[in-house]
């Protein structure tokens, strides 16, 4: 997975930039995780304390802390996010471009047009996708939570893992092994959709003098709904995740709320600590769940990542401004 992204950063020539974006990024998701516990768990104890001072603070403390963090996440994705992904779409759609035009004609009559359309427009947008980012992100926030909350009470970790574990590993058997070879079925399958629309706006008057404009319909209509099986099999797998996610999310909240009670009736725990255990936990839950969404998702941009490195891989003979196309790669 990662030597397949490498080679398309590789082309770009934009790899430590793109490596820069991500790790600029990664501290966002445990900053607003941390600010949003540390004010809790102030706010609920000078509540509890009868303490205006130490309430105003805790205030102004979220509120400053949420502002920098907002910033600076705004910054990050405007000058680094958008133009950067963009400019390095354009330079790998520009290769692919030139890898195409020096193959020669039977190579290219060998597929459909609407598969290399598909390989142009939708195949070079997978490698930059934001699931890299945010997989960081998610595997710093699910690191730094975890210290936090086994300094605070290893307990209260130990239970969030209980329903986390399970939670990560059936997503995985069940969504993520899969996703690759639908993502694929349905990369071919909209080549041949694309193809099959093609057909049928390019030669519609011929089609018509002959009465065959009843065939190309027909055609586009099959290739449709072959596209919308294989798409619907990925959209029941999505829905899958979505249905694990309150089976395991809302058991371990109540399981933890039910132990916290007796540590906190015990003198063992305030309820500014329990607040502020239970935001720890949604760094580490909502972290797993990133990570998992996002796992899914590379999963399934590989798929496309794969055949631009293969089409690019190919061996040509073609010489373009002196140069063979191969070594641009």
């Amino acid at each position: 997975m990662f030597s397949e992204m490498n080679k398309v950063l590789k082309a770009t020539g934009d790899r430590w930039r793109f490596a820069a974006l991500i790790i600029l990024r990664s501290p966002v998701s445990i900053a607003m995780t941390f600010v949003n516990a540390i004010f809790l768990q102030q706010a609920f104890n000078a509540v509890t304390e009868n303490n205006n001072n130490r309430l105003i603070a805790a205030c102004l403390f979220f509120g400053i802390a949420s502002l920098c963090t907002f910033l600076y996440n705004g910054t990050i994705w405007s000058i680094y996010a958008a133009p950067q992904t963009i400019k390095m779409e354009g330079k790998l759609r520009v290769k692919l471009f030139k890898k195409i035009s020096s193959f020669s004609c039977k190579r290219i009559e060998s597929l459909e047009q609407g598969d290399w359309l598909t390989r142009l427009n939708i195949d070079v947008q997978m490698p930059f996708s934001e699931s890299w980012p945010h997989t960081v992100s998610a595997i710093v926030n699910i690191i730094i939570s975890s210290l936090i909350l086994c300094s605070i009470n290893p307990s209260v970790y130990g239970w969030i893992l209980l329903f986390v574990v399970p939670h990560v590993i059936i997503s995985q058997l069940l969504i993520a092994r899969v996703m690759p070879e639908l993502n694929k079925n349905s990369l071919e399958a909209t080549a041949i959709n694309t193809n099959d629309f093609t057909a049928l706006i390019n030669y519609a008057d011929i089609a018509s003098q002959y009465n065959g404009h009843e065939y190309f319909i027909k055609r586009f209509e099959k290739s449709s709904m072959e596209l919308l099986r294989t798409n619907m099999k990925m959209h029941k797998r999505n829905a899958l995740s979505s249905g694990i996610l309150p089976l395991f999310g809302l058991s371990g909240y109540l399981v933890l709320l039910i132990v916290s009670s007796r540590w906190i009736a015990g003198g063992y725990f305030t309820f500014g600590d329990f607040t502020a255990a239970f935001q720890l936990r949604g760094g580490v839950l909502l972290g797993s769940l990133m990570l998992i969404n996002c796992m899914i998702s590379i999963k399934a941009n590989l798929a496309g990542v794969r055949r631009l490195n293969e089409t690019m891989e190919e061996k040509t003979e073609v010489m373009i401004n002196g140069r063979n196309v191969d070594e641009d790669w």
